[in-house]
């Protein structure tokens, strides 16, 4: 992968596994590979780096009018064998159930936005054309104008993650007065986030305290608190659901700060502390570093993160260590 294609999308197989690709008559492609890649077909089910889209949508030749963004701009030989310079679409064309009809949009200091997109019922759809006649995407600046259009009436749908904060969401659904007008579903599992841990850097190239960290973190905690029990903690770094990913990982590293203390004070050789701490509660010692990190806490469904700034220290006699929050 080279320039923006591997600066914005490094993690995608697909271009580095593909051979060649071929059209056998009008409704059947076909793409060769050229080795084995487990989410070859999930890949394809992504709206982004690669669209299939009709031929009329192209503005010309790919190398002199790619259909690449046309913020990306030119690509010189020195990133590609050839010069290709991205032209963006001619137009907007597909296949789904409701077609573009008009948009509205707005400038601002971090750039141009779509104020209000316009779609109408397709006719001709595949599956039939669908119940809604006319659909408005709406752009609202804050969370806060989303919540007051969804209670107010003047907004029918909020669609997914993060759009809405979970205290709006545990609010609207555990209020009895607004249950009369608003109703809240929640999907299957889309998508986990995780905080990756760096083992090819001190300190958490020891195995020992990457343990250390990840016992100490109470994770529930912070699904309960912060994201009001909407979430779920995870151990797989994909959903369960996704493709070949249904495999339950044991051993689970559990919230346990017993733990993440002894095995803090194995680290620093001072196992003979732990005796000593029994009869003596002055003795204290911090684990040697701070948790000033951005904690991505593991759920499930949403793209949600959570950032608390604490330095976490143990003080040896204690039966129970300091609190996660």
């Amino acid at each position: 992968l080279e320039g923006q294609l591997k600066t914005k999308h490094g993690w995608y197989g697909i271009p580095l596994v593909t051979e060649d690709w071929s059209c056998n008559g009008d409704f059947e492609f076909v793409i060769r590979t050229n080795t084995k890649h487990g989410p070859y077909l999930q890949e394809l089910t992504f709206i982004r780096p690669i669209r299939m889209i009709s031929p009329n949508a192209f503005v010309g030749d790919s190398k002199t009018a790619n259909s690449c963004q046309l913020a990306w701009g030119t690509f010189d030989d020195k990133e590609f064998n050839e010069e290709v310079v991205c032209a963006g679409i001619a137009g907007i064309y597909g296949t789904g159930p409701f077609s573009y009809e008009s948009r509205e949009t707005i400038s601002t200091e971090d750039g141009e936005y779509d104020k209000e997109v316009v779609f109408v019922a397709n006719g001709n759809y595949w599956g039939g054309a669908p119940a809604i006649q006319r659909l408005v995407v709406q752009y609202y600046e804050t969370s806060a104008e989303v919540k007051t259009a969804l209670l107010n009436g003047s907004l029918d749908l909020v669609w997914g993650s993060g759009v809405l904060s979970d205290a709006d969401i545990y609010e609207i659904e555990n209020d009895n007065a607004l249950q009369k007008d608003v109703q809240v579903f929640h999907s299957g599992d889309l998508q986990n986030v995780i905080l990756i841990l760096n083992s090819g850097q001190a300190p958490f190239d020891d195995i020992e305290v990457r343990k250390t960290v990840i016992h100490s973190i109470n994770k529930v905690a912070f699904v309960q608190k912060e994201l009001k029990g909407l979430q779920q903690v995870v151990d797989n770094i994909f959903p369960l659901e996704a493709p070949f990913c249904n495999v339950d990982l044991t051993p689970r590293w559990d919230y346990d700060f017993q733990k993440a203390v002894l095995l803090s004070l194995q680290k620093c050789g001072m196992e003979e502390a732990v005796a000593s701490s029994q009869t003596n509660n002055n003795l204290a010692m911090g684990l040697g570093w701070g948790l000033g990190i951005g904690l991505l806490v593991m759920i499930s469904l949403a793209t949600f993160f959570y950032k608390r700034t604490r330095k976490l220290e143990v003080e040896l006699g204690l039966q129970k260590g300091a609190e996660a929050l």
